[in-house]
């Protein structure tokens, strides 16, 4: 099967060649002191003895058990400022995602928040990037964006193995937010390794917050992470990251996306899931940064 990219348009023409920012590098954290919040997990852990059962009250996105999510006070500080609350704008109405940057022009996050006959009747008209925000504070500011990319199968198809996307800013975002590294890891590497997904769901403060939950890996599939992690509508297109220690840089593995109905039954887990990285969407994934970079006259960063 052939992986190409496919977006809504072209750009108009160049941008300007313009001086990047002063990146921000990995572990560096907002000067104010926040307060107490959750902490980004690390390492392996043990499984949990007994399945946690899924929550009946949640839908499509999935609280597995008791809403372990906790709320993060402040989201201008690292890791959380990589990370972006979307507004999709379509003919539809105003739907909620979650996004990452993955370069300094290249906001990361699922095929569906741009492309969806259900909540767009096709593409979105735009999005609305807010890296950082907590409630009513966007510490980067708000930057629109009109231009995106999917992979092919997932417009021909919505294929949820390739539920991936990307937004192209018109402004280095990135270099004032700091960008997460991209790893395609081995089975062995990521079966009981905690994660960590952190974005923006519906179901508190009306998607302005970030909510985060970690958790180990239950299984993987050649193209799909499957973990014990609560979700909710709001939260597709987050970072599902890795650490292996607390002064490490957080590691991007995949892209949350579904609940425990997009599980294969076959595993006979309970599980959220996630499209993981292999050669021909890492591939993808750099070619998309290294064009924005490209566009607007930066240095693209080694993902």
């Amino acid at each position: 099967m052939d992986l190409f990219s496919v977006s809504n348009r072209a750009f108009d023409a160049p941008a300007p060649t313009r001086e990047p920012l002063a990146p921000v590098e990995a572990g560096q954290v907002a000067p104010a002191a926040a307060p107490p919040g959750p902490v980004p997990a690390t390492g392996f852990r043990p499984p949990r003895p007994g399945p946690r059962a899924r929550n009946p009250m949640t839908g499509l996105e999935t609280v597995i058990g008791n809403d372990e999510r906790q709320r993060v006070p402040d989201a201008g500080a690292d890791p959380w400022k990589r990370i972006c609350q979307l507004d999709l704008i379509g003919p539809r109405g105003i739907f909620k995602g979650t996004g990452w940057l993955a370069g300094p022009a290249t906001v990361v996050t699922a095929g569906h928040c741009v492309h969806y006959p259900m909540f767009f009747g096709g593409w979105a008209d735009r999005i609305v990037v807010a890296a950082g925000r907590t409630g009513d504070s966007f510490p980067f500011g708000r930057v629109e964006a009109a231009h995106f990319s999917t992979l092919n199968v997932w417009v021909g198809g919505q294929a949820a193995d390739h539920d991936i996307a990307a937004i192209h800013l018109s402004e280095p975002l990135g270099d004032r937010t700091g960008v997460f590294p991209i790893r395609q890891l081995a089975d062995a590497d990521l079966v009981g390794r905690m994660v960590n997904v952190s974005g923006y769901p519906t179901d508190k403060e009306l998607a302005k917050t970030q909510y985060h939950h970690a958790n180990r890996i239950m299984a993987v599939t050649p193209r799909r992470l499957f973990y014990d992690i609560d979700t909710v509508s709001g939260q597709s297109g987050a970072p599902v990251w890795a650490q292996d220690a607390p002064d490490s840089p957080p590691v991007c593995v995949g892209i949350h996306a579904y609940g425990v109905p997009g599980t294969p039954a076959d595993l006979h887990i309970t599980a959220n899931s996630a499209p993981r990285f292999d050669d021909a969407v890492l591939t993808i994934l750099r070619d998309w940064v290294r064009a924005d970079c490209d566009r607007l006259g930066l240095s693209a960063p080694t993902i």
